[in-house]
């Protein structure tokens, strides 16, 4: 070789670096756009449900494999898709970082991508593919529009993906070394794969069947004996039949949990796979609809669906590239033909197989590279497929994760400020989206799009939420105006059916449980955060409102966290509303307000946490003149006796700003009950008063 044929090679040698430098970067910033955002973009429905899962066993401090997925009603525990290892890593990561979990969740999805890329890397080694030419390859990977956006985001597919090609490599080291140390890695790798997400698993097992085919075929024709056949057979299964026997048993373990709930009987496997992914289903890969959606994803998730296919078809052409063009390629399309519904009508699923494209169409630019004469043809090649990557990214991914959007609505800020913590909502026309119970924070019945007209699936559902508080119901879309639904659910637990308590622009209506729809709509006339929440007119005649509120044993025990014993009944003139007073939740007691409580033979104190918001006396203009607060004894008898008293004037007393704790001691009556009030001095114009506890020991 010359001079300058040496030359020519240092140069695409230093080019190749340079450019897989540039991929790398960018991807990094591709990754960490936006890395602490709330929105959690692309397919949120599929994160939300993911990050419900790890908010769940964070705050239960569950990590058992009976986790709850609160969507679908009780029991919660019935929509077991997967064990939730990612689930338990994020939690963990947030855990000890103090991260929020969505911040911690794209931390343990890029680690995972990027531990994949080291496996990748050593499957091309194995395939003998030189450490500078697999640069290329992994500059392609790096530049894949599907693995910048979903490589951060809220799913699991990183970690099974991660699993898988590490599987694959060791499952090829076994296969070459009958080494016991890389059969050990297989199963654990393998079985990570498997439940976590199965069907990235099932993918990727058939490449690893296909090389194990190859191996033994060899081994066949060498003559090498029976007993080699046999141990190679044993070898490979040795690789799997740990993971596909802890999958069978998770499905033995969840299926008959998900058959016999009301509505997650659609996720058994069986349902699944025949169902959502459509698993070698002739009609769908006939379906020129389904095609139509495969090449929209390809264009999506990688590059131009013509620049991407013609590159494939140009390696067939290339003698040196051709067989590993045809088969890692074949596996892009093998992957689809799988679960044709999966991958034509969910994007992400492409972070499955696009990395065999894009493998493919790195051979394509390194069967160039390897000729001086094609050398910077391959070189031009890469930067066409790159540019053409980062136009995917930029036209559609790129445009969702610039959004600044901290995720939900405004209707779902209301439900979570304004309602009880532990109580439930019920959804309906959003079919099992987790978006709204995730923004509301609350466990949810969520009415799977067209059970919202099976009234024997209703009365199953609702009757199942016998014990738990509904604090609201929320219709999307066409279920606005489905009113058999509206006075069905209304009926069972006791909301008023003639109009919504608030609604959010013409998407969704919001029923609020009647013991808090006036303070809802109380607090929602004066709150001009929330964007498209609109009231309806009778909202805007609220006046005073001395009705007397009976509370269930199960409502009160949500409602009055902070009360022992729990209230009976209640009267506020301006609604019954928990407020945010620094880091915890108060009662507002606006005058006049009264609680009643039933305080039991043995009692002897009574301990009373009380005060008024900062806000009443030190605003501009007007303020309070102070407010009382009473505790009052009263026997059936219908006597009454004052058993304390005092005037909170924080304006012109220092001493009365802030907390006020008082122990009173108590000796009761017989049949004796107690109330606690608050009523104004002279009016009751800006006096914010609350509770924060009352304790009868």
């Amino acid at each position: 070789m010359n001079d300058r044929s040496i030359n020519s090679f240092v140069r695409r040698d230093w080019a190749v670096v340079i450019l897989f430098v540039v991929a790398l970067g960018y991807n990094v910033w591709g990754l960490s756009h936006h890395f602490t955002m709330g929105f959690m973009a692309g397919h949120e429905f599929r994160q939300s449900q993911t990050a419900l899962i790890a908010r769940y066993i964070d705050q239960e401090n569950n990590f058992g494999l009976l986790y709850e997925v609160p969507v679908l009603g009780k029991p919660w525990v019935a929509l077991l898709l997967e064990v939730p290892v990612y689930q338990w890593s994020v939690v963990g990561l947030s855990r000890l970082t103090g991260w929020e979990h969505v911040v911690a969740a794209r931390a343990v999805s890029v680690t995972c991508f990027y531990v994949m890329l080291g496996g990748v890397w050593l499957l091309l080694g194995r395939l003998g593919v030189p450490r500078l030419k697999r640069l290329v390859f992994l500059g392609l990977i790096l530049a894949t529009p599907v693995y910048v956006f979903y490589s951060r985001a809220f799913l699991m597919d990183a970690m099974a993906l991660m699993g898988s090609v590490w599987w694959l490599y060791a499952f090829v080291r076994v296969m070459q070394e009958r080494d016991w140390r890389w059969l050990a890695v297989a199963v654990v790798a393998g079985s990570l794969s498997a439940l976590i997400k199965g069907a990235v698993y099932a993918v990727w097992l058939v490449p690893g069947a296909a090389y194990g085919a190859w191996v033994l075929w060899g081994e066949y024709r060498a003559k090498l004996g029976w007993k080699r056949l046999v141990q190679t057979v044993c070898w490979g299964l040795g690789t799997v039949v740990v993971a596909l026997g802890l999958l069978k048993l998770w499905l033995d373990y969840t299926d008959p949990i998900k058959a016999a709930h009301a509505s997650a009987w659609i996720f058994t496997s069986k349902n699944l796979s025949l169902g959502n992914w459509g698993m070698f289903s002739a009609e769908a890969l006939l379906s020129g609809t389904v095609w139509r959606h495969f090449l929209q994803c390809w264009e999506q998730a990688i590059m131009s669906r013509w620049l991407l296919g013609g590159v494939l078809l140009a390696g067939l052409f290339l003698r040196s590239v051709r067989g590993p063009v045809l088969g890692i390629g074949g596996m892009f399309f093998v992957a689809q033909f799988m679960m044709p519904y999966a991958f034509a009508y969910q994007d992400y699923y492409y972070y499955i197989c696009a990395v065999f494209a894009v493998v493919a169409a790195g051979y394509v630019v390194t069967g160039l590279l390897e000729r001086p004469q094609t050398a910077w043809a391959g070189l031009a090649l890469w930067v066409v497929l790159f540019a053409a990557q980062v136009q995917a990214y930029r036209l559609d991914y790129y445009r969702q994760q610039s959004v600044v959007h901290e995720g939900g609505y405004p209707f779902t800020t209301v439900i979570r400020e304004m309602t009880p913590k532990n109580s439930v909502i019920v959804v309906a026309g959003a079919d099992w989206a987790a978006m709204t119970p995730l923004y509301a924070e609350r466990r949810a019945l969520m009415v799977r799009n067209g059970l919202e007209n099976d009234r024997d699936y209703l009365r199953r559902a609702f009757g199942d939420l016998k014990g738990e508080l509904v604090s609201a119901v929320v219709l999307w879309q066409q279920t606005r105006h489905n009113r058999n639904f509206i006075e069905q659910v209304c009926a069972h637990f006791g909301f008023d059916a003639k109009r919504p308590t608030f609604s959010w622009e013409d998407k969704a209506d919001v029923y609020v449980n009647p013991l808090y729809a006036r303070a809802v709509q109380f607090r929602l006339l004066d709150d001009r955060r929330l964007a498209g929440i609109r009231l309806p007119e009778s909202a805007h005649e609220i006046v005073k409102d001395a009705r007397v509120l009976r509370f269930t044993p199960e409502e009160a025990r949500v409602t009055f966290v902070q009360m022992e014993p729990l209230p009976y009944q209640v009267s506020f003139d301006l609604g019954l509303d928990w407020m945010d007073l620094g880091n915890r939740k108060v009662l507002s007691v606006h005058p006049n307000a009264d609680i009643w409580i039933d305080p039991g033979a043995h009692t002897s104190r009574i301990e009373w946490t009380f005060g008024m918001f900062e806000s009443a006396y030190v605003k501009e203009g007007d303020k309070t003149d102070g407010v009382i607060f009473l505790v009052t004894g009263e026997t059936p008898d219908g006597a009454s006796r004052i058993i304390y008293e005092r005037l909170l004037d924080p304006l012109h007393n220092e001493a009365d700003r802030g907390d006020q704790r008082v122990v009173i001691p108590y000796s009761p009556l017989p049949g004796e009950s107690l109330r606690f009030s608050t009523r104004g001095n002279r009016s009751t114009a800006y006096d914010w008063a609350y509770i924060h506890e009352v304790m009868v020991r």
